[in-house]
């Protein structure tokens, strides 16, 4: 099912070859301005990309799909459903101090397996200013008063394993974004269109189907 509207958005510290999978199944949009009818896919943090894609450009967007997605990444006493600002610190910490150590720290925790580790040394080295801008945007950024004026058809994908955001972070944006669809995948981590590809394609090609027919 090569199409042409998508666009997938990868996480912090990956990189747009995450997404192979499901690139060489459906294909993915060359230029988004020239683009109309767009279906964004944003993972963990990229899942913010995707959402203010949505106020960017809502006059070209028709399906909003969020993986592993959350609106605040830090807990907070009106949000339980956060990271505790420590871990968060502790992941800043080693990153700052070796790089390629936080990176495998960092993905010991987001893949079930090491078959994606071959990134860690492909990917550009980022700045350090750029990567304490990262870890503030955790630290500080909240999507929440945005969700509710998203008015797009919406798909949740969240495995209920997953180690790096809580399965209730997935609720609360399905509990925000009007009509939304919560699918929560068994067994499955941060990762699930690695984890269970063809049943995350199928959702996907699903969602796809919906948004053209």
């Amino acid at each position: 099912m090569l199409i042409n509207n998508l666009l997938f958005i990868h996480g912090f510290a990956t990189g747009p070859q995450i997404w192979h999978q499901q690139i060489k199944e459906f294909g993915q949009v060359a230029d988004i301005e020239a683009t109309d009818n767009l279906i964004i896919v944003g993972w963990s943090m990229g899942g913010w990309k995707a959402i203010e894609f949505c106020f960017e450009h809502h006059h070209k967007i028709k399906g909003l799909v969020l993986v592993s997605g959350f609106a605040k990444y830090v807990k907070g006493d009106d949000y339980p459903y956060g990271t505790p600002l420590a871990l968060l610190q502790r992941l800043k910490k080693i990153f700052l101090t070796d790089y390629k150590q936080g990176m495998h720290y960092f993905y010991d925790l987001i893949f079930k397996d090491k078959s994606n580790h071959h990134l860690i040394d492909q990917l550009p080295v980022p700045e350090k200013a750029d990567l304490e801008k990262w870890f503030s945007r955790l630290e500080h950024e909240d999507l929440r008063p945005h969700l509710s004026k998203i008015n797009i058809p919406t798909l949740i994908i969240h495995g209920d394993q997953d180690p790096i955001v809580q399965l209730g972070a997935a609720k609360y944006l399905y509990e925000q974004i009007k009509g939304s669809r919560l699918v929560v995948l068994k067994g499955v981590g941060h990762a699930p269109f690695l984890e269970k590809p063809q049943e995350f394609n199928q959702l996907l090609g699903d969602f796809i189907s919906e948004r053209t027919n």
